[in-house]
């Protein structure tokens, strides 16, 4: 027998015996057309004669085809089984009046290409194809995703919810799924290979995939607190940082921004502050791969004249490449990774292909932003009304004498005319706005990928040119093998980011509130420096380049249908420039121009390897983890100040300087291992067992203390589903109960704490620069621990339209680490130790999820949030004895306010008066507890509303928390001040809490109770209104263009009266350096092909 192909062919030869026939058997086609079984002319046909060895022989012709090789997936179904049983009967009829041995061999042969045939047909592809929509309303359900079970080959719908996917596989399930509904599974065969139709019911979320450590789970059967937010609600928001888009959204979350200029740093607290003196940062995971913990070179020496602040990571991640931000909350969420987890963990998933369909999305925005709030400040005729009377309470005489003690330009000198609005001058400018993001996503069978590209440019409200650039690229390719038991997964992000802007060296609000009529110049030009000079002070200049390279390898294998073997690898390098430039006419004059150069980078490995296994039994399902964690960190930094340039216009080269006064550098190497395991067993869809072990290793501790045992136990029991309690409460469609408890641990502290170390002295002998130690070791420090207790209840009502979540949280922070401050003559400060305090945060969280409407056209869903934290010092056994006895108190916020209390004004002087302790009469202003830093409450309300191709979202924002007022001087002084101030004590009769005004300033009031206030405000924070169009090519749907506009801290309800800018921005930090929150305003489109 010869095997050959033949004008497109594949041919059998066969010489059958004596009678030396060749018989060519044209089994499949390799190309073009090809037709199923048939029996007419031309199926077997006698195609020539020829004599061989002297004897007339025929030629005989067999063509078997099976199925129509074109793009319409055509499936002939049950009349294949005809054309098997009809071509073997015709082989039969035609070979009848042959030779006996042509006849056998003819039949067998006719057989063995039959079988062939049929066993061709089971491996050609064919196409599965149908549609999703929501079974309440219809409305077609784009990007939902549809996945082949068996192999794992997944694609999402288009635009008009329809899916057409090719597959090999003779049998299996899909499985389709949607945010917000629930997941179906349906079986497919060749017979059976659609177009289904497919609705899907709304989950209320229960069923939504959600990111757990090391994992996913479901909102059904998870045992842990995990909030989340979606792709939708981040993209709507027109921030430059991804983690303001949480603000509002997740209980036991407060994000508070801390500066509201482009590249400002954003502060989150998660269930409160557990720890006196080490870090409090959550553990941020970007694809797998831990991510910077705040902001990069806080308290160096470049955060000292930034405007901005402290740079923050996560400014360099556009928004638009996540797909997805979860925070774990409770012990059950957190302990599987440790002591990482003490302050709880932020999981970032960025978008990914999916489908084999090439899409291209466009998307454009421009807009504008403003500070949200403006002062009430005295105007001209009330600051001057106040500065002579209170040089008349004082009995002084204004004097245009500049060596005169009683020397006061602006009221003998100034021109009260010309005056200048400083709020509007320096921060009343409006910020332009650009941001554009275009991504390629497609793929094929198997592999999927995605490629995105992104650039933002904005302005700031200060005066000059200021800018801040992002520009990034996003890279994703995932791939699987074809019996799904090989799985690839690599993402790749790099983005830059320019920050270049005005860099006042004084404060901003000491300029807002300079005299109205301050003269910038002098009679001779120069610059007036009689107080801070914010228009001289705005040539100082800051240029801040951040560059963030992370990349993730995700491999995985099936071994066996139930266990799988998974690595998951990732770098991440962050690094930042920094240059600030004063030059000498930004300084007060007399001074030094200098430059302060700064370079930081941090370098991170990551290796887990993991192993899981998950098996199936009759009425339980049970699923094992076990896995290790390697990672590696490097920090480098150096830090040069150079001064006394010839040339400022060559103040950026460091060999241009005069002279270099400070040349610092730091090299940190950080390394950290775990091995960790979780088991979860259900038990009939209703009873739930997780627990979680792990142990880690840390570099930051001594030898005898490296390691550290962590761990957490998690039940739920989904009540809901016990059939006596259906009866009884027919309204109910959900119930469970969850509670979990374990401990976690905490060393955020600063790396080689527990050994000894020296520093350069400064001092030179002999040539030699001699050494000077800089640290006592102490290696007996041990593990910052926290015990986690949550109890949390789950409700659904009216087939879980309605969903109601209620926790109720304690968390306790023992062995605190702590730089214990010891008597100098040791030659040191501190030390790093453990002290015996124990920190308790407990609070209640509750979330409420409606669905008012959901119909074809209409669609109305709210959700609503509310936090009530606590926070107290509840251990701190000889704390009067310690350097604590004046910051912290038993039984009081840990973050609490303290100073002079405030007792109001002397009714016959005007004076304002403080208690004292009858225990230390000798010191008559003794520090009282004063109230609380952390929020009294905090939460957000948000409506989103549909028709049809018109959407609305609506969140609020709200909060009462205790914050400190802006009345930085006594009434007098010689500044502008809120017009709260108008209110003062003038006369005897006058019932008021405002002193008299007074050219000598009461340096206790600002920092007294009378400077602190409750504020409770809500927020407009975001508004979405969008738009969405299909396009039609040809009379087919190929893509869709949404147009949008989103607005962001549009409206603020507060009491405007209180000599405050902004509720939020002074709440937890000096609110004398930090510009509020922006309101912001974006128009865009985006477009889908």
């Amino acid at each position: 027998m010869k095997v050959y192909v033949h004008r497109g062919y594949l041919c059998l030869k066969f010489k059958l015996y004596k009678y030396i026939h060749k018989i060519k058997f044209l089994i499949f086609s390799l190309g073009g057309e090809v037709n199923k079984f048939h029996t007419r002319n031309g199926f077997f046909s006698e195609r020539n004669e020829s004599n061989i060895y002297g004897k007339k022989q025929s030629t005989y012709e067999v063509r078997t085809t099976l199925l129509k090789n074109n793009r319409n997936g055509v499936n002939h179904g049950q009349n294949d089984k005809c054309s098997y049983r009809s071509a073997f009967y015709s082989y039969r009829k035609i070979l009848a009046s042959k030779p006996l041995a042509l006849k056998t061999t003819g039949f067998l042969i006719s057989l063995f290409c039959v079988c062939l045939a049929h066993a061709r047909q089971q491996d050609e592809p064919y196409r599965l194809r149908g549609s999703v929509s929501s079974a309440a309303t219809g409305v077609a359900l784009q990007r939902a995703t549809v996945k082949i079970t068996s192999t794992g080959k997944t694609v999402t719908t288009n635009e008009d919810g329809t899916f057409n996917m090719v597959t090999r596989d003779s049998a299996g399930t899909l499985q389709i799924s949607y945010l917000g509904y629930r997941t179906r599974e349906l079986a497919f065969s060749r017979q059976n290979a659609g177009p289904f139709n497919i609705a899907l019911g709304s989950a209320a979320e229960l069923d939504e995939v959600q990111i757990i450590g090391y994992g996913q789970t479901t909102k059904r059967f998870n045992t842990g607190s995990v909030s989340s937010v979606t792709a939708k609600e981040i993209e709507q928001q027109p921030v430059t940082n991804v983690l303001s888009a949480l603000s509002g959204r997740m209980p036991g979350v407060f994000v508070q921004t801390t500066n509201g200029l482009p590249g400002g740093d954003i502060n989150i607290q998660i269930r409160g502050t557990g720890s006196i003196s080490a870090g409090v940062n959550p553990l941020y995971i970007v694809d797998g791969v831990p991510y910077e913990q705040g902001a990069i070179g806080r308290g160096s020496a470049l955060d000292r004249g930034s405007i901005a602040g402290a740079v923050n990571p996560f400014n360099t991640l556009s928004p638009n490449d996540i797909e997805s931000i979860s925070v774990l909350k409770d012990a059950d969420a957190t302990a599987i990774y440790g002591s990482r987890g003490a302050n709880g963990v932020v999981i970032i998933t960025t978008k990914k292909g999916a489908g084999e369909q090439t899409k291209v999305d466009v998307n454009l925005q421009n807009g504008f932003s403003t500070v949200a709030n403006k002062p009430k400040l005295l105007d001209m005729e009330q600051y001057l009304n106040i500065r002579r009377e209170a040089f008349a309470n004082d009995g002084r005489v204004p004097s245009n004498d500049p060596a005169s003690a009683d020397y006061a330009p602006d009221l003998t000198i100034w021109n009260a005319d010309s005056t200048t609005d400083w709020f509007d001058y320096m921060l009343g400018n409006s910020a332009q706005l650009t941001n554009a993001q275009v991504s390629l996503s497609g793929g094929s069978t198997y592999t999927n990928f995605i490629a995105g590209a992104n650039f933002r440019n904005e302005s700031n409200v200060l005066p000059g040119d200021n800018k801040y650039i992002r520009s990034g690229i996003n890279l994703r390719l995932t791939h699987a093998s074809k019996d799904g038991k090989f799985n690839f997964n690599v993402s790749t992000l790099v983005n830059n980011d320019d920050n270049r802007s005005a860099n006042p060296s004084g404060s901003i609000w000491s300029n807002i509130l300079l005299p109205p009529h301050f003269p910038v110049f002098e009679e001779s030009g120069a610059y007036n420096w009689y107080i801070s000079n914010p228009i001289a002070q705005l040539h100082a200049r800051s240029k801040v380049k951040t560059g963030n390279i992370l990349v993730n390898t995700l491999v995985s294998y099936k071994l066996f249908e139930d266990l799988k073997l998974q690595l998951s690898a990732g770098y991440n390098k962050i690094s930042i420039d920094q240059t600030q430039l004063f030059p000498e006419v930004a300084l007060f004059p007399g001074s030094i121009n200098y430059t302060n150069f700064g370079q930081n980078s941090t370098e991170s490995y990551i290796a887990e390897p993991q192993i899981d296994y998950k098996k199936d039994f009759a009425q339980s399902r049970f699923a094992v983890m076990l896995g290790g964690t390697f990672q590696s960190s490097l920090r480098e930094g150096v830090f040069i100040r150079a001064e006394n340039f010839a040339n400022e216009s060559l103040m950026e080269n460091l060999g241009s300087a005069g002279n270099v006064p400070t040349r610092t550098n730091s090299f940190i190497q950080y390394r950290y291992v775990s091995m960790f395991s979780r088991i979860n067993y259900t038990l009939r869809d209703k009873y739930i067992l997780n627990v979680s072990l792990r142990r880690d290793g840390s570099s930051r501790f001594g030898p005898q203390s490296r390691f550290g045992n962590f761990g957490s136990a998690g039940v739920a029991w989904l009540f809901g589903d016990e059939a006596w309690l259906k009866d009884f409460l027919q309204m109910m469609s959900f119930g469970k109960l969850r509670t979990s408890y374990g401990i976690v641990g905490n060393d955020q502290i600063t790396d080689y704490q527990y050994l000894s170390t020296y520093n350069n002295s400064g001092l030179i002998y002999e040539g030699i620069a001699g050494l000077a130690p800089s640290r006592i070791a102490n290696e007996d420090f041990r593990w910052e621990k926290t015990h986690k207790l949550e109890y949390a209840l789950e409700l659904g009502f009216l087939d879980n339209r309605l969903m109601v979540q209620i926790n109720r949280y304690r968390h306790r922070s023992s062995n605190q680490l702590v730089n214990y401050a010891i008597p100098r003559m040791t030659g040191f400060s501190s030390y790093q130790a453990n002290l015996p305090a124990v920190v308790e945060n407990t609070g209640w969280e509750f979330e409420i999820q409606n669905e008012h409407i959901k119909s074809k056209n209409w669609r109305w869903s709210s959700t609503f949030n509310l936090t009530v934290p606590r926070n107290i010092l509840k251990e701190f056994p000889g704390l009067a004895l310690s350097s604590y006895a004046n910051t912290l108190e038993e039984g009081y916020d840990i973050n609490r306010i303290y100073g002079r209390r405030f007792l109001g004004v002397d009714a016959e002087t005007g004076i304002a008066s403080y208690a004292y302790h009858e225990s230390n009469i000798s010191v008559p202003y003794n520090f009282y507890t004063l109230g609380r830093r952390t929020p009294h409450f905090y939460g957000g309300l948000g409506n989103s509303l549909t028709y049809k191709s018109w959407s609305l979202d609506v969140l609020f924002q709200f909060a009462k928390q205790t914050t400190a007022g802006g009345i930085f001087y006594s009434p007098g002084w010689r500044t502008n001040h809120y017009a709260i101030v108008a209110n003062r004590w003038q006369s005897p009769s006058d019932e008021t809490e405002m002193p008299r005004a007074s050219t000598l300033n009461d340096a206790y009031y600002s920092t007294s109770s009378a400077n602190y206030f409750d504020v409770a405000y809500l927020r407009l924070k975001n508004l979405a209104l969008s738009y969405t169009m299909p396009l039609v090519f040809a009379g087919q749907q190929k893509g869709s263009l949404r147009i949008y506009s989103t607005g962001q801290n549009l409206l603020s309800f507060w009491n405007d009266e209180l000599p405050l800018l902004d509720p939020e921005s002074g709440a937890l930090s000096n609110s004398q350096r930090n510009i509020p929150p922006m309101r912001s305003l974006v128009f865009g489109f985006q477009l889908t092909l």
